[in-house]
């Protein structure tokens, strides 16, 4: 018998004794550690002692909320009292397996023992910090930093944003409209175009638009693991109303044929939450792919899987004009060399030509107070974006 086992018997005596069990899904165990205490806090238990239990330390875990940080036991052993009650909660909990607590104490407190993990699990229901938030779902939940992204700041026609904002945030904050007219309360939008077009952008803007509207984000290296899709979605269920953002979608929904069904399976747990016979409900599905044309059919040309398919094309020179004028905000640049910029730029992405203002301003030599450029400048710039003399750092291989 360890030493932690042996300080546990003297605690709680010789008496036969009772115990009960709080179990939730493991990507929740900082959730539940931190219930935990503060189930502790408000109702007055006095820890006596804190115990090994896998281990025979005890192990903590950083716990973050979004509005603060602390460090909680995660496994481990708490000797608690509280007038006449004594028990012994265990924590034990791993972001990869397993997610519980347990509360054991003398058999004639079955009921206190009963009320104190109901108690726990439900702070866990009623007050999961992250229902609202912007998070990133990979084994663990990760609560993410996300700067505002202004819907002013993408290259896009109005009827465009508009429509992509009619399927997401505006969707899921009408849901009683929808029911009325017995439309699903679930929607899938793909967004597909070359890189550096705007997809990030937008589901960055759609983020920052999204108040009170759980958004989270996967992780490319974790999407194609067993049961993750899954996963994914319930904890979209659970946290809804949510968007799901999965970018490159390529990943997982390759042609099955073309693939060889590599694949597969995280592709077959994709099509079945997204319109299986289990609903998946007040979940808008964002998704998005360099290459539409890859994509297995079922997920490019099956509405109520993704119900819109959005395709972003290179800006038209109005379009560079906005997005010239926009990044000339905070750089000051002569309106003639603005449109110089949108007009020499034919055929570049939102991206590239931020690139060709940034490289303008990152060759300014430092101790040039002023911004001053000329068009053979901006040519040099353009020129080294678009790859035409692009420069390459290494070593030069000599044939010959």
């Amino acid at each position: 018998m360890t030493k932690n086992q042996v300080a546990v018997d003297e605690f709680l005596g010789e008496d036969l004794r009772a115990c009960d069990v709080g179990i939730l899904p493991r990507y929740y165990c900082e959730l539940l550690t931190w219930a935990l205490h503060r189930y502790l806090e408000r109702e007055g238990w006095f820890t006596v002692s804190i115990l090994g239990y896998h281990s025979p330390e005890p192990v903590y875990i950083d716990v973050n909320t979004g509005d603060e940080s602390s460090n909680l036991l995660s496994n481990g052993r708490l000797l608690v009292e509280n007038g006449d009650n004594r028990f012994v909660v265990t924590v034990d909990i791993n972001p990869m397996s397993r997610c519980s607590v347990t509360v054991e104490g003398r058999a004639n407190s079955e009921n206190e023992i009963r009320a104190f993990v109901g108690g726990v699990m439900a702070i866990t229901e009623r007050e999961n910090f992250y229902r609202g938030k912007k998070v990133e779902f990979n084994r663990r939940i990760r609560i993410l930093d996300v700067r505002d992204k202004s819907w002013d700041s993408i290259a896009m026609d109005a009827d465009t944003k508009a429509e992509i904002r009619a399927n997401t945030v505006s969707f899921l904050r009408q849901p009683e409209r929808w029911l009325r007219c017995a439309i699903p309360l679930k929607r899938g939008i793909l967004l597909a175009g070359e890189p550096g077009t705007g997809k990030t952008v937008i589901c960055k803007a759609l983020m920052a638009e999204a108040e009170g509207i759980t958004c989270i984000t996967t992780n490319g290296y974790a999407i194609d693991d067993d049961d993750y899709i899954n996963e994914l979605y319930e904890l979209a269920l659970d946290l809804s109303p949510s968007i799901v953002f999965i970018e490159d979608i390529d990943l997982i929904g390759r042609s099955r044929v073309e693939s060889s069904y590599q694949r597969g399976p995280a592709l077959l747990s994709l099509l079945s939450v997204l319109d299986g016979i289990e609903e998946y409900t007040k979940i808008v599905t964002i998704a998005t792919t360099n290459c539409l044309e890859m994509l297995d059919e079922a997920l490019s040309q099956r509405p109520s899987r993704f119900d819109r398919v959005i395709m972003l094309t290179r800006p038209s020179t109005q379009q560079r004009r906005e997005v010239v004028h926009r990044l000339c905000q905070r750089i000051p640049l002569e309106e003639e060399m603005q449109e110089y910029i949108a007009q020499k730029t034919e055929g570049f992405t939102p991206a590239q030509v931020q690139e060709v203002i940034y490289s303008l301003v990152i060759r300014c030599p430092a101790e040039q107070v002023e911004l001053s450029f000329d068009t053979s400048d901006i040519d040099r710039a353009i020129s080294m974006v678009n790859g035409r003399k692009r420069a390459q750092i290494g070593f030069a291989s000599n044939s010959g």
